[in-house]
């Protein structure tokens, strides 16, 4: 081998060894590619009916302490959005301060796993103010499901409703407006006929959600933060209601549709005739 060829040799095997450090096998991104949005986003609306298999391990009363929407609302905007208006009770934990869809985009997957799962943090059984350990219900993997929702999957509700929000935190006020934004009420119904009308009925009151006499009309004009979270990801079974004896508390899967597909059953939804 000539004194060129050796040194194009010497070259092309220090490239290759500098290459492999480069791309060398970072476990959490491993991990984060192979988690679920989806979910993640059912994780994020009950993680303890989302995880466990019977609801004897915990207290019905205490389950809002768990869920992730309880702190930080279906909008993730905590107590500058939709919870701006609901305070802390017995049965109801304090609002988070900060804005979670914004911070989870700026945070990096694994200050976002390590925050999820919560070493130290409030453990099944006491209900303090400090974050739920999730570590002692959900897998690693869930929780990576979770950061994936967070990071990837999770609405900027702006693109579905204005909210409007006057005082501070917990007795502001709301409300809603442009509910749909840019959305379609005839395409709206074709998509609802063709993937929920089996479940709610062509007029959207087959079922009583929750048992309250609350049908879909009211849940799309009153409460379009929960409507654009289940409209796409689905929830786990209401354990708290079916232990109440309400049958319509069952498990909704996640629907084969698009964001724009929500706007256009939310502006649906606005008719009070068609969906009382």
């Amino acid at each position: 081998m000539n004194k060129r060829i050796y040194l194009i040799y010497i070259l092309f095997i220090g490239l290759l060894v500098s290459c492999s450090k480069d791309v060398a096998i970072n476990p959490d991104q491993v991990a984060f590619d192979a988690a679920d949005g989806i979910k993640g986003a059912q994780i994020y609306d009950h993680p303890l009916n989302y995880a466990s298999a019977s609801q004897t391990d915990y207290p019905n009363a205490q389950t809002n302490f768990w869920r992730c929407k309880s702190c930080h609302g279906w909008d993730l905007r905590g107590q500058s959005g939709v919870l701006i208006n609901k305070p802390s009770s017995a049965t109801y934990p304090v609002a988070a301060a900060g804005n979670l869809y914004t911070s989870s985009r700026s945070k990096s997957i694994r200050v976002l796993f390590d925050a999820v799962k919560k070493s130290g943090g409030r453990k099944k059984g006491t209900y303090d103010a400090t974050h739920p350990e999730y570590s002692s219900i959900l897998t690693d993997a869930q929780i990576w499901d979770v950061v994936k929702f967070l990071k990837v999957t999770s609405h900027n509700v702006d693109d579905f409703y204005t909210t409007t929000t006057t005082g501070t935190y917990p007795t502001g006020t709301k409300t809603f407006s442009n509910i749909g934004k840019d959305g379609n009420a005839a395409t709206g119904l074709v998509t609802y006929n063709k993937n929920c009308a089996v479940c709610h009925g062509t007029d959207g009151r087959k079922i009583n959600i929750y048992c309250q006499d609350l049908f879909l009309g009211e849940m799309f004009r009153k409460d379009p933060h929960e409507m654009q979270h289940k409209a796409i990801w689905g929830m786990p079974n209401d354990r708290e209601n079916i232990d109440k004896g309400c049958t319509f508390a069952g498990t909704m899967p996640a629907m084969p549709i698009t964001d724009q597909d929500i706007r256009n059953m939310m502006v649906m939804g606005q008719d009070v005739t068609k969906f009382p």
